[in-house]
């Protein structure tokens, strides 16, 4: 019973927010099926591509689902509010199966429309840099390069941090426990840049030439605390099954 509460509270803090709150947006992907489009996704139709984001089995857990990139393919969260995002923590796991460039959105400007304007954050080839760049009217724009070595089939942790015009960029390779919510100012940021070209707008999953990837536990949140809000109490699994009580504010 307690498990189809939280569910049910789930759903509907993902679905529709929380008067006065700072999660913006939770998704692990378990709600999903094998083969289909992320549900609370929306496909953008990006002029360089547009393969689809499917929902497959985690390669490291078949009993896990996770959403994979096969080709270039943008998807942002459908939820409301996503076009005012600006300042937030943004925390997800990613997996690359290949040597290959694969990336993510944010700050996608316009909604369904800023597909041709947002920053984008990726995982270049060789498995040691990591970049942050533009994308404006069809050009990209390096911001910033970090040095981060990794390899294919690893979950790692992602956490970018966005203040205004800075943005932060931490990876660390996934642990069976969860780290403490505040685990990043331990470390240095992998890339960090100062760029308020882009105001606003949600963040995104990208694939991207022939790159294949795996994004899992998706929590975009305005501050650490709010992190806490959806901690699991046991170690680290699904959402779904582990993610709180959650402590929100009504």
């Amino acid at each position: 019973m307690k498990t189809k509460v939280f569910v049910a509270t789930l759903l509907f803090l993902t679905t529709f927010g929380i008067a006065n709150a700072e999660i913006l947006f939770v998704d692990d992907f378990e709600q999903d099926d094998i083969g289909k489009e992320p549900s609370r996704w929306e496909h953008l139709n990006f002029n360089s591509g547009n393969s689809k984001i499917t929902i497959e089995k985690d390669p490291a857990d078949p009993g896990n689902k996770a959403a994979k990139t096969t080709g270039i393919g943008l998807y942002i969260p459908k939820v409301d509010g996503r076009e005012e995002w600006r300042d937030y923590i943004w925390d997800f796991d990613w997996l690359w199966e290949n040597d290959s460039f694969v990336g993510t959105i944010y700050r996608a400007e316009g909604g369904l429309k800023g597909a041709e304007s947002h920053f984008h954050g990726t995982r270049r080839v060789g498995g040691s840099n990591i970049q942050i760049y533009t994308r404006k009217a069809g050009a990209w724009a390096l911001l910033g390069t970090g040095q981060f070595p990794n390899e294919n089939n690893v979950w790692y942790t992602h956490r970018l941090v966005m203040k205004g015009g800075q943005h932060q960029m931490y990876l660390k390779k996934r642990e069976k426990e969860l780290p403490p919510a505040d685990w990043h100012l331990e470390e240095k940021p992998v890339v960090e840049v100062d760029d308020d070209t882009f105001k606003t707008g949600p963040v995104g999953m990208m694939g991207i030439t022939t790159g294949v990837s795996f994004f899992d536990n998706m929590v975009v949140v305005e501050s650490i605390a709010d992190i806490d809000k959806v901690r699991p109490v046991s170690p680290r699994l699904k959402l779904a099954a582990t993610w709180g009580a959650i402590k929100t504010r009504f």
